[in-house]
């Protein structure tokens, strides 16, 4: 399935947390793992266990 991390488009499997799109996304764009909080398209902070679902966004920085 596809989500959004930072505005980049990440392919993760089904049942995947919001960890595991933020690992996918730096694996995928070669920085180190972000040791912040994650954050939803509204700006408010969620776990890294959050489930992620087809086209959701997520930040590793606060977007507001």
């Amino acid at each position: 399935m596809l989500v959004y991390v930072n505005n980049d488009k990440v392919s993760i499997f089904v049942g995947a947390t919001a960890l595991d799109a933020v690992r996918r996304y730096c694996t995928d764009t070669g920085i180190a793992l972000p040791e912040g909080e994650l954050y939803d398209a509204y700006g408010n902070v969620i776990a890294s266990d959050s489930p992620m679902t087809e086209g959701r966004c997520i930040f590793t920085d606060s977007p507001r």
